[in-house]
């Protein structure tokens, strides 16, 4: 409804067409002599006559203003050139001859001010056909030509002296403009407030006003097509209009108007002097709706909440300043989007309205930017709409691009709304913000992000997304070596891994923990972390990890994540281990085991701490900590299995190859899993094999029985095929966010899989190991667990399109209560259709709409029905059929309606109870679902030993003090199955043993070093994974640890270069190597001047051979070498074989691995190889059989100089040895490095004595 007149506004109101008179410049309290000039009228005023009242005041014609808006006081007011311009159409001014423009003088306006005039045209930033209506059917072609006119400037030129005959015309022709505009704009004023009230839940005070305006005949058949309020999508779409439209919001808003308007340019105000009424109105209405779609100001200076701009290094990008003065403009909805959103500004939010979900002001633009999605105006905001169908589409793609996604929906229905609002008014109830309660209630759901997604449409990955927390503390001790928290989460199992430990300069846990996970999102306190670490986590971290910085006043310190365990996981009735104790440190025994072992390690709870306060605004932490899934994670395990830290796993390719996808990595080679939870858990198994005899030789035992028994695979392949993620639908499920027929199937599932577990047990009982027999007897029988769950509700005919769980009779009191009465209403319903029936003496039927409650229980007679009733209303009709609203049966509808809503909050309320009672099993799920798994991960082992092809063979592992392996005819799994690779030519490696433990690789680049190197670790890590290995025969004794050195190349995030990298890998090497690890060391030393690295290569072999002791291969290119160790008992010199041509310079790489040492490295035959141009090659040639020549009789002179018969490297060994001897240096305190060393300085002794 338009806002009506002020009151005080009548009294002022001045005749316009004095302003085009010519009286002389007097002021007010001068009367001025009446001019005798007569008034120009229109060509079509007729009625025209000499004017013989005495002159009045506009005042006193006691106008009707609110009549002038109606259709009545236009048919009802006569024509006069006193009261109307000379049409046949009421306006709002009041026209006066020259007598009353004698009596009221006016001031003239400038005739300049004037000439700047302009008027905004009507269609400015109005919707086309919103407000050009009124000027639609004027059929006067003089109006269309001064409404042009009055919209631009005044002519340039002298018009001092303009006649007063044309300017009275040119007014009068300008006033034809406006015939019947006042009325339809009116009119459908009055249509679009009845939309909006069809938004709104009626109230006292708007019956009155909704009653007048429904019974409008222009909005009678809008109304008549709809049911107040009882459209689910109507009442959402209330947050769509801008409540200046209703009387009570033109009344709140009609300061800023004014404000606005005083506010125009002062051409502008002149301007809205020579305005009539009709157009001030309109006018004003344009001014409201220009300062309705102004942009925000707080967005074009944003701020976090606490005022800081983006540029402030504590900017907090999460939150966003919205000032108290604009949350008084704020619209309900706007209120309701900015809430929300002030709190989740780096979020994309979508809106749920009705069927639809939207996007606002910068989420808006962003998804144009980004999609091309369609970007309109809805009042003041920007917005995108997506259908609620494909969000989960539109979700993975603004994951996709990095973005967190938060979803809002809507916490009740139209009716579900009407229904509380009256249940409040019921009790008393009075609401401070009526607009905010009028809207439907909205709840952000959950923020998704990359690291945390749940929903199984969202996760598109098999493996886990994992999400880390990390917390760094300075050690106090060595300055170098910095104390870690760890928190892993994998959401999509609700599972946690805590994990603290103090790691050393190079970082290797932590980089160890990351490589094996690589995480999705990295949580960390800004600050916190120190520039190494940094820096480690850049170079090794996924380039698509999000981080995720908390400032220091968020997360939880350890005290406060102390008290939130409490309250989390409170003590259960009878538990006294809280009694009495006042240390905050004891939790009770309510909180999980793995907990309560770490809450001593005060990083991990503080990183913990961070993880549920991040949970928290998430809006997920409830449904994931109460799943109570914790465990203490350990990167290295360290003598639980074999250690494969980080630099291994990158350098062999366990995971990823050096490009960062799987292709041609050991994990896409061996992982053969058919479920998804297999291939997790199989993922864990290659990043921590065994160690243990025992364990291995099981394991290898359940593969060889499956792979004589082919019989058994193909059952298990049956039971395992169209099995879902049971073990992420487990944690959805606790959750409550699981699809009723998710549901469905997982209760099939786990029929399915409780029976096929049974008769793969009876099965494998005849096998020659009874791994898998007692693996499969220990799954636990889940049909009596089904059955307590089935028998709670009705089963479904059709798995498909099932959407609600109906509960059996007597299971569910609340229920059976509201379908009773659901049944009565029915039945009454149609005793009244019988008793209309008979009333009108035909058939009828009643008609329901397809979707929804929105029309139900309409009257269906035939389009040709006659003696219809007149309290009856139709409500739409086809060419044979009539559809009417009975008012008498409206009543019993409401009700039905109600009943109808409470039965679906019955339905939904036992469809969480069913999952509660799901839930409370839930240990004896997963515990099937691990022996599922686990059998998955053997046939996968099993499968990728057949996969190898021959020769393979079982490992045979041997038990001892040192490690030693001894393979023949070994091959590298990966290359041997190439498609690329024609043929592949094995190797026999024997390292330790009878033979040195360590292999001084020489030969030239190309040649096959690194494969052969890559070759042996891949080969113990399968032997100790438990499955065959590509080898015609293989003994070894288990290894605890594999350390390589692969590699030449910098670090440019880590700020190290290719020397300092090496030697950083160098010193884990020599730290953490014993007697018992694969070491593989390639090329050290060339990053520096030769006789630098020469150094440092010797060094590092020394200490190796006489002090560290691991099986190792060490290649290199610096020859002499070989001769300065080659008195060395644990050092043995072998080289790639190669033929080689001198003469063309070419090369034959034989890529066999035999005893002795290399003539060359033939740098200058493999440049050749490369395309260096021959000049170059030739040159570099010479100038290196000189170096060579200088070299070695530099070497020969200093040998004959100082007349040494031991070389330095085996000084080295006597000095040690005489040190041991003095007292001087203690041996080792590991007994068998104790023994080691002795043994091997006993025989560099007798090798000397023997000369």
């Amino acid at each position: 409804m338009a806002p009506r007149l002020k009151a005080n506004a009548e009294p002022k109101q001045k005749s316009l067409m004095s302003w085009f008179g010519k009286g002389s410049n007097v002021t007010p309290n001068v009367k001025p002599k009446p001019e005798t000039k007569p008034v120009a009228q229109p060509d079509d005023a007729s009625t025209s006559q000499p004017s013989s009242q005495e002159p009045r005041t506009p005042a006193s014609k006691s106008f009707n203003f609110d009549a002038l808006n109606s259709s009545a006081m236009v048919s009802s007011t006569p024509s006069s050139a006193h009261s109307t311009p000379p049409t046949s159409d009421a306006i709002d001014i009041t026209m006066l001859s020259s007598d009353d423009e004698d009596a009221h003088p006016v001031k003239r306006m400038a005739q300049r001010k004037r000439k700047v005039m302009l008027v905004d045209s009507d269609d400015e930033g109005v919707p086309p056909g919103k407000q050009r209506k009124s000027s639609q059917f004027s059929s006067s072609p003089v109006a269309k030509v001064a409404k042009k006119q009055r919209i631009s400037k005044g002519p340039p030129g002298d018009e001092d002296d303009e006649d007063d005959d044309g300017a009275q015309s040119s007014f009068s022709q300008r006033l034809t403009n406006f015939r019947k505009s006042p009325v339809k704009k009116t009119r459908k004023s009055r249509c679009k407030t009845s939309d909006d009230d069809d938004f709104i839940v009626p109230d006292d005070d708007d019956d009155d006003d909704a009653k007048s305006i429904k019974s409008s005949a222009s909005c009678s058949s809008a109304s008549s097509r709809r049911l107040a309020l009882s459209s689910e999508e109507d009442f959402s779409d209330l947050d769509d209009e801008n409540p200046k439209s209703k009387s009570k919001g033109a009344s709140k808003k009609a300061p800023a108007v004014k404000k606005t308007v005083a506010a125009a340019p002062e051409a502008s105000s002149s301007t809205g002097m020579f305005l009539t009424a009709a157009e001030k109105r309109q006018q004003e209405k344009k001014d409201e709706k220009k300062a309705a779609e102004t942009p925000y100001s707080f967005l074009a200076d944003v701020k976090d909440r606490e005022g800081r701009r983006p540029g402030d290094p504590n900017y907090d990008p999460r939150t966003l300043y919205v000032p108290k003065s604009a949350w008084a403009e704020f619209t309900p909805f706007e209120k309701q989007f900015w809430e929300i959103k002030q709190n989740h500004y780096d979020t994309i939010l979508f809106f749920q309205k009705g069927k639809f979900l939207e996007l606002y002001e910068d989420d808006a633009r962003i998804g144009h930017q980004e999609f091309d999605l369609k970007l309109t105006q809805r009042v003041k905001m920007s917005m995108v709409g997506v259908p609620e169908m494909s969000f989960n589409f539109w979700a993975a793609k603004f994951l996709g691009k990095g973005y967190k996604v938060g979803r809002v929906d809507q916490a009740e229905t139209a009716l579900g709304a009407e229904m509380r609002m009256a249940a409040d008014k019921s009790k008393g109830k009075v609401s401070t913000d009526k607009g905010k309660e009028k809207i439907v209630r909205r709840e952000l759901n959950k923020v998704y992000t990359n690291g945390t997604l749940v929903d199984a449409e969202l996760l598109t990955d098999e493996q886990a997304g994992h999400c880390i927390s990390i917390f760094e503390e300075q050690s106090t001790e060595n300055t170098d070596n910095n104390k870690f928290g760890i928190c892993v989460l994998d959401c999509s199992t609700s599972q946690f891994d805590l994990s603290a430990f103090e790691d050393d300069v190079c970082r290797t846990k932590l980089e160890t923990l990351m490589r094996q996970l690589r995480p999705k999102e990295l949580l960390f306190v800004k600050g916190n972390l120190s520039v190494p670490t940094s820096r480690l986590l850049k170079a090794v971290l996924p380039a698509a990890c999000l981080w995720t910085g908390l400032r220091t006043v968020e997360g939880f310190k350890y005290e406060e994540t102390l008290q939130e365990l409490k309250t989390l996981y409170p003590p259960e009735d009878g538990d006294e281990s809280m009694a009495g104790d006042e240390d905050a440190t004891v939790l009770p025994a309510s909180v999980p085991e793995p907990i309560r072992e770490m809450v001593s390690c005060q990083n991990a709870i503080v990183a913990f701490g961070s993880m549920i306060w991040y949970l928290r605004q998430l809006n997920i932490d409830k449904d994931i900590l109460s799943m109570k899934n914790f465990n203490i994670y350990d990167p290295m395990k360290r003598g639980q299995g074999l250690t494969l830290d980080g630099q291994t796993l990158a350098h062999l390719e366990v995971l990823v190859n050096n490009e960062g996808t799987d292709e041609g990595s050991l994990l896409k080679l061996l992982s053969r899993c058919v479920t998804p939870f297999g291939k997790r858990l199989f993922r864990i198994w290659l990043c921590m094999p065994l160690q243990k005899i025992s364990d291995i030789n099981a394991r290898l035992d359940a593969v060889q029985d499956l792979i004589e028994h082919q019989t058994f695979e193909a059952d298990f392949t049956e039971l395992a095929k169209g099995l879902p993620d049971l073990e992420r639908v487990v944690s959805r499920i606790h959750a409550r966010n699981c699809k009723v027929k998710d549901f469905i199937k997982v209760l099939a599932a786990f029929k399915k899989l409780s029976r096929g577990l049974s008769q793969l047990a009876d099965t494998s009982e005849s096998f020659k190991s009874k791994t898998i027999f007692g693996l499969l007897r220990s799954a636990p029988d889940l049909l009596p667990n089904i059955k307590h769950v089935e028998d709670m509700f009705v089963k479904p005919t059709s798995e498909k399109d099932v959407d609600e769980l109906v509960p059996r009779e007597g299971k569910d009191q609340v229920y059976d209560e509201i379908m009773s009465e659901i049944s009565g209403l029915e039945e009454e319903l149609e005793d009244d259709l019988k008793r209309l029936e008979k009333k009108l003496g035909c058939k009828l039927s009643y008609w329901h709409s397809a979707l929804g409650n929105k029309e139900i229980y309409l009257v269906e007679t035939t389009s040709s029905q006659k003696g219809i009733p007149d309290d009856w209303t139709k409500s739409s009709s086809t060419k044979t059929k009539s559809r009417w609203i009975v008012r008498s049966l409206q009543s019993k509808v409401r009700q039905l309606k109600e009943a109808r809503e409470n039965r679906n909050t019955a339905i939904k309320a036992f469809k969480f109870r069913l999952f509660e009672e799901f839930d409370a099993d839930c240990a004896v799920w997963l515990r099937t679902i691990k022996v599922f798994a686990e059998l998955d991960c053997l046939f996968s082992l099993a499968k990728a030993s057949i996969a190898i092809g021959e020769p393979s063979c079982r490992p045979e592992l041997v038990d001892g003090e040192s490690a030693w392996v001894d393979f023949e005819k070994l091959r590298h799994p990966t290359l041997c199955l190439s498609t690329s690779l024609k043929s592949f030519i094995p190797n026999d490696v024997k390292l330790g043993g009878d033979v040195g433990k360590i292999a001084l690789l020489t030969g030239p680049n190309m040649a096959g070093k690194s494969t052969v190197m890559r070759m042996t670790a891949t080969g113990v890590i399968m032997a100790q994974l438990g499955m065959f290995v590509p080898a015609a025969h293989a003994r070894l004794c288990p290894v605890d640890r594999i350390i390589t050195r692969m590699g030449a190349y910098d670090n440019m995030f880590s700020n190290a270069s290719t020397f300092k990298v090496e030697l950083d890998e160098c010193c884990k090497i020599l730290r953490d190597a014993t007697p018992k690890s694969l070491v593989i060391l390639d090329e050290l030393g060339r990053g520096t001047s030769t006789y630098d690295g020469m150094a440092i290569a010797g060094a590092v072999l020394h200490q190796l051979a006489t002090h560290t002791l691991p099986i190792s291969f060490f290649a290199t290119h610096y020859g002499s070498l070989t001769d300065d160790f080659a008195y060395h008992p644990n050092i043995r010199n072998m080289h790639m074989s190669t033929i080689v041509d001198d003469e063309k310079r070419d090369l034959v790489f034989l890529f066999k691995l035999v005893e002795g040492v290399a003539t060359s490295s033939f740098g200058t035959h493999v440049a050749n190889l490369a395309g260096v141009p021959l000049p170059v090659v030739e040159r570099a040639d010479v100038v290196s059989k000189d170096f060579a020549q200088k070299f070695q009789e530099r070497m020969q002179i200093k040998q004959l100089k100082h007349g040494a018969r031991l070389p330095i490297v085996a000084q080295a060994d006597f000095a040690y040895l005489y040190q041991i001897a003095a007292g001087q240096l203690p041996l080792p305190e590991d007994p068998v490095r104790h023994k080691e060393v002795l043994a091997r300085l006993k025989q560099v002794v007798q090798h000397y004595v023997k000369k």
